[in-house]
């Protein structure tokens, strides 16, 4: 009987603290953006080229205006560096000239490739003079606060039969536009402001100026009347074929670099390759190094008498100065800038001997057979302690 009690005061409870929530509880249905997915999250024209397809038309995204596109086909150029190299601007106007029909937002309509030959010209509308676009009330969503009403004007053929006006859910932007001269507008959309979108005839084709070109956007092109607007703007069609030129995009430089000469550059990369082989430092001599003999005293003699009957004492004098002064180079610091007698006494310094002595060993004079023998031996006395101290760039004396 107890537990039962327990078990019904506990159901009590339970009851009552759900009555209590549903009370202050308001339940209500809340609208949230899904994210998007594949090539919407890439491709902010995504929604727009589906539509056009969904009406039968064929969609072309090109990377550059370096091609143009088929004569009859609508190109919507929106890249602010399609003129990247200096033709592109004359070839566009003849492609136009000839019967192309172009699509160009607001920021185009001055640009210095496109002003001297569009027949329209574009003013801006400053944010204070333009309406005021506050909240809508009487059932429109929160998201559709910036909707309003623009009409095709009276003479223009209407696009579609019934109406002539458009709710377009998007900002109204920042140009207006008007033709110039004795040009006829073919189609346009009048807003609050002016003219917010205007086609031209141009030669045998067309140029359409979209003020608002938000409305292509993925967030835009589905709200309202949007896909109306869309459609007229691009002309679009079953059969028809659009170029969308989006941005001036290039292959990156190395990844073509390959793709062009990958040859010259593995034979490039091959030759560095033997280069630096052949320049590297080796673990061991190619060959067993010979060995180091000394020669014998008759051979030394021998060699001697050699050089003396072909060239004379004074050669033999020369050499043996030359080959002191290159030890006294490898040996002592700054001795080829030194003077020569800052040198001799370098020399003799390092080597202990006696400085005046040295200077008499090298002087070219007339020697006797036993001067020029006293002479040889004393200086190569000084080459050999010399290269026996070995002092590292020994300082010279001043």
């Amino acid at each position: 009987m107890k537990d039962k009690l327990v078990r019904i005061v506990v159901a009590l409870l339970l009851v009552a603290v759900l009555a209590w929530l549903v009370s202050v509880t308001e339940w209500a249905d809340t609208e949230s953006r899904t994210p998007a997915r594949g090539e919407a999250a890439t491709n902010t024209l995504y929604a727009t080229q589906k539509l056009l397809r969904e009406l039968g038309a064929t969609v072309v995204k090109r990377p550059g205006l370096d091609q143009m596109p088929p004569a009859q086909a609508q190109l919507v150029l929106m890249s602010r560096r399609w003129d990247l190299f200096p033709d592109r601007a004359k070839r566009l106007q003849d492609w136009v000239a000839q019967g192309g029909h172009l699509v160009i937002p607001d920021y185009l309509a001055s640009h210095v490739g496109l002003k001297a030959w569009l027949p329209f010209s574009a003013k801006y509308v400053t944010p204070s003079s333009r309406p005021a676009q506050a909240p809508a009330a009487g059932g429109k969503l929160a998201g559709d606060w910036d909707c309003r009403t623009v009409t095709e004007p009276e003479s223009v053929p209407a696009s579609y039969s019934g109406s002539r006006s458009f709710q377009a859910c998007v900002d109204q932007g920042g140009r207006q536009f008007t033709p110039t001269g004795k040009t006829q507008a073919l189609w346009s959309v009048q807003g609050p402001a002016g003219l917010e979108m205007l086609r031209v005839p141009v030669g045998k084709g067309t140029v359409t100026v979209v003020g608002n070109w938000q409305v292509l956007f993925n967030s835009n092109v589905l709200r309202g009347d949007n896909p109306l607007l869309v459609a007229s703007a691009l002309q679009a069609r079953a059969g028809a074929e659009f170029w969308f030129v989006v941005e001036e995009a290039r292959e990156p430089f190395l990844r073509w670099l390959w793709r062009n000469g990958q040859v010259a550059i593995l034979l490039g990369l091959l030759a560095l390759a033997l280069a630096l082989w052949r320049a590297g430092v080796r673990f061991g001599p190619l060959i067993a190094a010979a060995g180091t003999q000394r020669r014998s005293m008759a051979e030394q003699v021998r060699g001697t008498a050699e050089f003396l009957h072909m060239h004379g004492g004074d050669a033999l004098h020369a050499a043996q100065v030359r080959a002191l002064d290159e030890s006294a180079t490898r040996h002592l610091r700054r001795h080829a800038q030194s003077a020569a007698e800052q040198r001799n006494a370098a020399i003799a310094a390092a080597t202990g001997l006696d400085a005046r002595a040295l200077l008499l060993a090298m002087a070219l004079r007339p020697r006797s057979p036993g001067a020029l023998a006293c002479d040889l031996e004393l200086l190569e006395t000084a080459r050999r302690r010399l290269d026996a101290n070995a002092i590292p760039h020994a300082s010279t004396s001043h």
